[in-house]
């Protein structure tokens, strides 16, 4: 948190030297950056983006930069604000310790499909959010792309019912809401890099993983494991994240260019994770994997009988949590 901070006071110190598009003879340059594989959604979703941009605005060049090649999570958040990057691609939930309200995003079983998600997303209530974070930070949110994914469940049991999860061993990214959750279940969350998610399935260090279908597949974790259970437990949308002096810099006919791109990438990203997990799903049988339609009943209540705990007490991450819940937003 300390060095978020730092990286806050730096970048508003120097946001103001970069409020302009960077100049590539008579191009307008665009820098997108994610941490995520150039095969991920996050990659072709950018380029997506780019071929509409760039499209409707031929004096424009959006450079896409996957894979973490502009840094990490905390050097993007900062190039936003030093003007190094122009947007930064990333689940929302990432900008929580910036905004408490945010954690919220990491909360499971808020939303009971990504439609609900995307109507939260238009609504009063995230406006709001996107406000404090253009004053905590001076970014804000342009738009929301479609991941088509939500967390499922790899493991080496199978989870029927929520009893199910007690004792179970699974890798969790370390966020305390998504932590708190699995907690909540009785299960035994633990930390680990993604790249030694593989081995510790397979030596039994773990027994299980939720993440999106298609990235756990794409990573062979399946290889490891004996069931696929769909316990539906988080949704997610991908937030295109700009500095507000960059998005200041641009004329009317651009922002509504740049908006309407993301529309794009998040129409054809949704498409493409539909036609590749039908064929996943089908592999996964053919290999042998059980799947499971898990009853999620009781994970929804364990969630809300314990959402002071997992939102540690935070009074507006709660508010918005009963907004969310009781579609009051």
């Amino acid at each position: 948190m300390k060095k978020t901070a730092q990286i806050i006071i730096v970048g508003l110190v120097l946001m103001a030297l970069s409020v302009s598009p960077v100049f590539a003879g008579k191009k307008k340059i665009c820098k997108l950056a994610h941490v995520n594989s150039p095969t991920s959604i996050f990659q072709y979703g950018a380029l997506a983006f780019k071929e509409a941009v760039e499209k409707e605005l031929p004096d424009w060049t959006v450079e896409a930069y996957p894979a973490g090649q502009l840094g990490g999570s905390l050097d993007l958040i900062q190039g936003l604000t030093l003007g190094t990057v122009d947007i930064y691609t990333e689940f929302i939930s990432l900008w929580a310790d910036l905004v408490p309200e945010y954690k919220v995003f990491a909360v499971h079983y808020k939303f009971d499909s990504v439609d609900e998600y995307e109507n939260f997303m238009d609504s009063p209530t995230f406006a709001k959010m996107n406000e404090k974070m253009i004053k905590a930070n001076g970014t804000t949110n342009i738009g929301n792309m479609r991941a088509g994914s939500v967390y499922n469940h790899f493991s080496n049991k199978p989870l029927y019912t929520v009893e199910d999860a007690r004792g179970v061993v699974g890798r969790v990214a370390q966020m305390a809401p998504l932590v708190g959750c699995w907690k909540a279940y009785g299960a035994k969350p633990t930390s680990l890099d993604w790249g030694e998610i593989y081995t510790s399935l397979q030596t039994g260090v773990i027994t299980a993983i939720d993440n999106p279908i298609l990235d756990m597949y794409d990573e062979k974790f399946h290889e490891a494991v004996k069931y696929l259970n769909m316990t539906n437990n988080l949704y997610n949308m991908i937030s295109y994240q700009t500095s507000s002096a960059f998005w200041d810099g641009l004329t009317d006919k651009e922002k509504e260019v740049f908006q309407g791109a993301v529309k794009v990438a998040s129409k054809k990203g949704a498409a493409e994770v539909e036609r590749r997990l039908s064929k996943v799903i089908s592999e996964l049988k053919a290999k042998g994997i059980v799947i499971v339609e898990t009853d999620t009943s009781g994970f929804k209540k364990a969630v809300q009988a314990n959402i002071d705990t997992i939102l540690d007490g935070d009074e507006d991450a709660i508010a918005v949590y009963r907004k969310i819940m009781n579609k009051d937003y």
